[in-house]
């Protein structure tokens, strides 16, 4: 049991790591796509649409920032309490819930 739940808790460390990395990755081309809106609205004449434009592009870039993981401490995730279903993919042939 004890060896299943250390590889419970690594394989949760690994999915939060993908999910990190996953989450960055959509951060970064969303911060492209925001780079690239910006460049397109320099380009429009004054008036309200810019500065409409100017306010969405305000707000994709703060959300962009706020999703991306990097903008945030690094640290190693909070591992829950197993279950006795969370071990059963670790045990093989052997139950969770005791002989």
């Amino acid at each position: 049991m004890e060896e299943a739940r250390v590889q419970y808790a690594e394989t949760y460390r690994v999915r939060h790591f993908e999910a990190q990395e996953a989450a960055w990755r959509h951060a970064t081309r969303l911060a492209e796509y925001v780079t690239a809106a910006r460049t397109r609205v320099e380009t429009m004449p004054s008036g309200e649409t810019r500065t409409e434009a100017e306010a969405w592009i305000i707000w994709a870039e703060a959300t962009a920032e706020r999703i991306d993981p990097l903008n945030t401490p690094l640290r190693m995730p909070f591992i829950p309490e197993s279950q006795a279903d969370d071990l059963k993919p670790f045990l093989g042939h052997w139950t969770p819930y005791g002989p």
